[in-house]
């Protein structure tokens, strides 16, 4: 069975659904321009900014805890977990049931074709990027356990 036309035929369905006014073309360009933008990371201007890392719209957050996995996921500039608008240390108390360091707990897959990636890694790499004085006296203060 052709795909393509299953796909052309839903749109068509949700767009009547919908009174959507729009031509199917301008809705297939508006979407493959969004899947661009997702896949090959092109700048986007929402994003959950959390402390000096910027998490882009449709990034999605890992945690395992007693071998179950927890997922949560930016859209637009917020982070949202089962439903919910929550920050990433409040999330990884809530999952756990304790106070725990998100950044060490929490994995990071910003699309599909990269692999889950240790919060604290990615921290790491924004180390490059140059800090603001507060964000730097912060880091000296920390334990070295974190």
């Amino acid at each position: 069975m052709d795909q393509t036309h299953h796909v052309y035929t839903e749109l068509y369905y949700q767009m009547r659904k919908r009174e959507d006014l729009r031509s199917r073309e301008e809705i297939t360009l508006i979407a493959l321009k969004e899947w661009m933008a997702r896949e090959y990371g092109q700048p986007t201007d929402r994003g959950y900014q959390w402390k000096d890392l910027f998490l882009p719209h449709g990034t999605r957050l890992r945690i395992t805890h007693r071998r179950l996995c927890h997922f949560a996921q930016v859209e637009g500039d917020l982070l949202m977990a089962e439903g919910k608008i929550t920050t990433p240390s409040a999330w990884a108390t809530e999952v756990c049931g304790s106070v725990r360091n998100a950044w060490r707990d929490i994995y990071v897959r910003r699309n599909y074709t990269e692999p889950w990636t240790q919060a604290s890694a990615w921290r790491a790499a924004a180390g490059d990027q140059p800090r603001r004085p507060g964000i730097n006296r912060r880091r000296r203060a920390r334990r070295s356990t974190d």
